[in-house]
């Protein structure tokens, strides 16, 4: 069972790793981009301050992502690795326990949950996934949140 609430996104500044991908290959690509990342913040001095994640909008063919980590602030790009900023606004949120692979019901529940609440998604932005749980942790308890900006409420 999936709850569906509401956050305000602040608009967090992310180090991270830009990249297309097939939804069969995120998962390798990411796991690549979260290594480049972690490894460049640490020769630069700049903290991680808040957990991997991967932001995604579709393309004609293929997802564009940009994976990393929530920093303290801004930095220098290099190596690949540059800053984005999460777009802030009102984001509907659910949280998934289990494998990656169930992700799908996760989405499936978040869009009904949005819509029966009279609510809508932004289907052509921006969503992104925190991830948790590290690689390590068994599938069935891995906890990923996802979030996806809702239109503003009429009224």
């Amino acid at each position: 069972m999936y709850e569906v609430t509401y956050a305000h996104e602040t608009g967090r500044q992310l180090a991270v790793v830009s990249y297309e991908a097939r939804p069969e290959d995120i998962g390798r690509k990411a796991g690549e981009a979260f290594g480049t990342v972690a490894a460049y913040l640490a020769r630069i001095g700049v903290a991680v301050t808040g957990p991997a994640l991967s932001c995604y909008t579709m393309g004609p063919e293929f997802f564009q992502v940009a994976s990393g980590f929530v920093v303290s602030g801004p930095f220098e790009p290099g190596e690949g690795v540059e800053p984005y900023r999460l777009p802030e606004g009102e984001v509907a949120t659910t949280t998934h326990l289990g494998a990656y692979d169930q992700l799908g019901k996760a989405y499936d529940a978040l869009r009904e949950g949005v819509a029966a609440q009279g609510r809508r998604l932004v289907e052509k932005g921006l969503m992104w996934e925190e991830y948790w749980s590290g690689p390590e942790a068994p599938p069935e308890e891995t906890r990923t949140v996802i979030f996806w900006p809702v239109e503003p409420q009429e009224g």
